[in-house]
């Protein structure tokens, strides 16, 4: 019988040990909050990043487009690759320019970098 409650015991008290270790480190190893100021593809991190118009090409098109993918769910073809800014990419930012009340001119300008950015 004494065996009995010393193995109740000892498994009772490797389960409360697993629930709060495995609690404690589940908690330990959580990264801290990142400190994001906006939206970025790591393509072109300017601030705000120059304009982009319709047969831009470089990594600030990727930019630009990686966030209008985002947003919009604008995709490369065949026809208009992810590094230009061809009439589908214009398209997207007329579309995301006019859900943000902004000019729908189809230009990546500042207004609409600190929209795709910060929205």
């Amino acid at each position: 019988m004494n065996s009995l409650i010393t193995r109740s015991a000892a498994s009772a008290a490797l389960t409360v040990s697993l629930l709060f270790g495995s609690a404690a480190a589940a908690s330990a190893a959580t990264p801290a909050e990142p400190d994001i100021t906006g939206l970025s593809c790591g393509f072109d991190n300017r601030t705000p990043p120059p304009p982009v118009t319709l047969g831009n090409k470089g990594r600030t098109v990727l930019e630009a487009r990686c966030l209008l993918t985002f947003w919009t769910g604008l995709q490369a073809t065949e026809e208009e690759p992810k590094d230009v800014f061809g009439p589908d990419a214009e398209s997207a930012t007329r579309y995301f320019q006019g859900t943000r009340k902004l000019p729908e001119t189809g230009v990546v300008d500042a207004a609409t970098w600190t929209e795709l950015r910060h929205s």
